[in-house]
């Protein structure tokens, strides 16, 4: 069990999401510091270790992995680069904040997981909504019964993104496409809410002409005990970023439920005819998955969602894509939670 105050944080890459996210996040947090970052381009990392405060910037991710004063990583890196850097910063010895997809295929989550638990590493998939209060209180009013057994779940999350046509989202080898960049959220949703794993999914795609990624899914989850999750993303709609349980009782609405960024935010219940909100005040939920993580390694406490998980939203988006092929319903690998 580590003894030191704050986990000391290096970033592998100069990417969007961290700028904006993850390193006002590391800076905020109560039990995070930053150290360095590396870049495919050194130049780069400099200048950015120039701009945001850290001690060292590195020619290269393997140099960042070399040096004993990082202890922990975060992985913005495009999709088809998340499980191969992941994997090598855990034979590193370091913990490592991965972004969404954890990998592109369960096979790769797990050989994650073997290194993660050779090495005596903490691996995280950063879906970051989970960590915010209205995620919470909705898990909250959900499990207190005050829905009834909750049966069908709705999610979207869509944004309208058609530019940049060299951007790794339009590139099928790297990862690209609507599920994986978005879709994933109202999968790993579901999941949660319901507690379970899907029996089987029955996914359709709008692809993309010339590039083969999926522009928009709409995905339907067959779950354990006659329940449902209707999922779908995009590119090409307006944003919608939204998640409706349903049970006998009532309903449970949440209209920013994956972003809701800088905004004051309410879980919704509705009830027959009456309803009723939980006021949630805006609050970064980056810092907050960011301190559960440093909680974990600085106190070898259990994270919240750990590689099993991840596990299962890997074998359930592979049988997503697996039905988006065959047009057929494609049932789900078995995982144990």
């Amino acid at each position: 069990m580590k003894t030191a105050a704050k986990v000391r944080w290096g970033i592998l890459g100069c990417a969007r999401i961290a700028e904006r996210a993850l390193i006002p996040a590391i800076r905020a947090a109560r039990n995070g510091e930053l150290v360095g970052i590396a870049a495919r381009d050194p130049v780069r990392a400099r200048e950015w270790a120039g701009r945001h405060g850290f001690k060292k910037a590195y020619r290269d991710y393997p140099a960042l992995l070399a040096d004993p004063e990082v202890e922990a990583v975060y992985n913005p890196l495009p999709n088809h680069l998340h499980a191969p850097w992941t994997t090598t910063a855990a034979r590193a010895g370091k913990h490592v904040l991965c972004e969404k997809p954890l990998a592109l295929n369960a096979a790769e989550v797990q050989a994650i997981a073997r290194e993660a638990e050779r090495a005596g590493v903490l691996v995280l998939e950063a879906f970051m909504y989970r960590f915010h209060p209205q995620f919470v209180k909705a898990l909250e009013v959900i499990r207190s019964g005050r829905l009834g057994r909750v049966q069908v779940v709705r999610s979207s999350f869509t944004f309208a993104y058609l530019g940049d046509e060299g951007n790794f989202r339009w590139n099928r080898r790297f990862g690209g496409g609507s599920l994986y960049d978005v879709g994933c959220y109202p999968v790993s949703a579901a999941r949660t809410v319901f507690e379970a794993e899907p029996i089987s999914v029955f996914a359709r795609a709008v692809r993309r002409l010339r590039r083969g990624v999926d522009l928009a899914a709409a995905l339907l989850l067959e779950f354990p005990g006659d329940r449902f999750a209707l999922c779908d993303s995009g590119f090409a709609g307006p944003f919608q970023s939204r998640l409706e349980a349903a049970g006998p009782e009532g309903r449970l609405v949440l209209n920013r439920a994956f972003s809701p960024k800088h905004y004051d935010v309410e879980v919704e219940v509705l009830e027959g005819d009456a309803r009723s909100a939980f006021p949630i005040p805006a609050t970064d939920h980056f810092r907050l998955m960011v301190e559960h993580f440093g909680e974990a390694v600085l106190k070898g406490r259990p994270l919240r969602y750990g590689l099993e998980e991840a596990l299962g939203q890997a074998r359930t988006l592979d049988a997503a894509f697996a039905s988006m092929k065959t047009g057929l319903p494609a049932k789900v690998a078995r995982a144990s939670r």
